[in-house]
């Protein structure tokens, strides 16, 4: 996220995304690289001075559980927010949660994260 560079990752400004409350990455590996998130970038500190809560999602380790039924079938807003950047729309989903409650319970000490719907 934050780069200028569109093959480094998500070319977007942060004040494009201000207004968001959780942003998640989800780490895929492609051959024998593991793409790099968005710690320890200046664009992360925006993120955290936003109060933005953060969590990167390693979906290839055995402790994590993902619902990826529920993020293929939920309709993609990207295009509503950013109509000229549905050329990402594969890799960023933007959601917006109304009908239900989503909680999100995390440990930092741990890292250990629990998102679920009330």
């Amino acid at each position: 996220w934050g780069t200028t560079t569109p093959s480094l990752g998500i070319p977007v400004n942060f004040y494009e995304i201000n207004n968001i409350t959780v942003l998640v990455e989800m780490a895929y590996e492609g051959g024998n690289l593991m793409p790099e998130l968005s710690f320890g970038t200046h664009f992360f500190q925006d993120l955290i001075e936003g109060d933005i809560f953060y969590v990167a999602i390693f979906p290839q380790k055995e402790n994590v559980i993902l619902n990826r039924e529920w993020f293929s079938q939920t309709p993609n807003l990207l295009t509503n927010f950013l109509p000229e950047n549905g050329r990402y729309a594969d890799v960023v989903k933007v959601f917006e949660i109304e009908q239900e409650q989503l909680q999100i319970l995390c440990d930092v000490v741990s890292q250990k994260v629990v998102c679920f719907f009330t």
